[in-house]
C-alpha cells in the first residue's frame, strides 16, 4: 500500500462543529489526495454526506482521516486496518472521558 505523495501546506484553520468540508478541503487538511478521500468513502471507511450531489464531511472526519492517513503512511497499513485503529482510538477517548466524568462526580 503506497500513498501518493502530496505537498503539505501548513495552514491554521478554525473549524466549528457545524462546518462541512468538501472532498478537496478534507484532502488538503489531511495531506492526502482527493482520490484517497473518495476511495475511503467508497469503501465505507470515512462517513460522508451528500448535499445537492456534492460529497461533504463533518469536522469530526478531519481527525479520523488524519489518523487513518498517518497510520497508513507510518505502518504501510491497509486502509481497513487504519480505520479499525481509528475506531479503537475514538472508543478509548470516549471511555476516558466517561471515566473522568464519573471520577469527578465521586469526589
Amino acid at each position: 500500500m503506497t500513498l501518493t505523495p502530496t505537498t503539505a501546506v501548513c495552514e491554521t484553520v478554525e473549524l466549528l462543529d457545524g462546518d462541512v468540508l468538501s472532498v478537496e478541503q478534507l484532502a488538503r487538511l489531511c495531506g492526502v489526495t482527493p482520490q484517497w478521500v473518495l476511495a475511503r468513502v467508497r469503501d465505507e471507511l470515512l462517513h460522508a454526506t451528500w448535499q445537492a450531489g456534492v460529497c461533504t464531511f463533518s469536522v469530526a472526519a478531519v481527525w479520523r482521516a488524519r489518523q487513518m492517513a498517518a497510520i497508513e503512511r507510518q505502518f504501510d497499513a491497509d486502509p481497513a486496518l487504519a480505520a479499525l485503529v481509528a475506531d479503537l482510538s475514538e472508543e478509548v477517548q470516549r471511555l476516558r472521558a466517561e471515566l473522568a466524568y464519573h471520577l469527578a462526580r465521586a469526589v
